[in-house]
């Protein structure tokens, strides 16, 4: 996702320093990591979007599994690269902290987290 959408825009007639994503109002942007933080007042409750991009995290997963090839597998190669947000989203942080080696290699070897490894083969 990108950090700020090209239909952010800024609404006439509210506060000039206020930017929305549709009814979704700027909350916080960090430029170092583009993570962005977007808020919705709906009634009596705020609700709170998380836009983190990924892209880079990946082509760079990708590059470390492409200079894998050809090589052997060896002991305590790196694995995977996963963005702390989805780290503690996914449940992976409790998987590491209850030490479920099964629930992480599940994870790991699933093809729908594939873009997450850096290496070849199975764990």
């Amino acid at each position: 996702m990108p950090a700020l959408p090209s239909e952010t825009t800024r609404c006439p007639g509210n506060n000039p320093v206020d930017i929305y994503d549709g009814a979704w109002r700027l909350f916080d942007h960090d430029p170092a990591t583009g993570r962005t933080i977007w808020s919705l007042v709906d009634g009596d409750q705020t609700h709170y979007r998380i836009d983190m991009p990924v892209g880079a995290i990946l082509d760079a997963n990708h590059d470390a599994e492409m200079e894998t090839m050809g090589k052997r597998f060896g002991d305590y190669n790196r694995v995977a690269s996963v963005p702390v947000p989805l780290f503690y989203q996914n449940g992976l942080s409790d998987a590491v902290k209850q030490k479920d080696d099964g629930w992480l290699k599940r994870w790991l070897n699933d093809s729908d987290y594939k873009k997450f490894r850096t290496s070849r083969g199975s764990v």
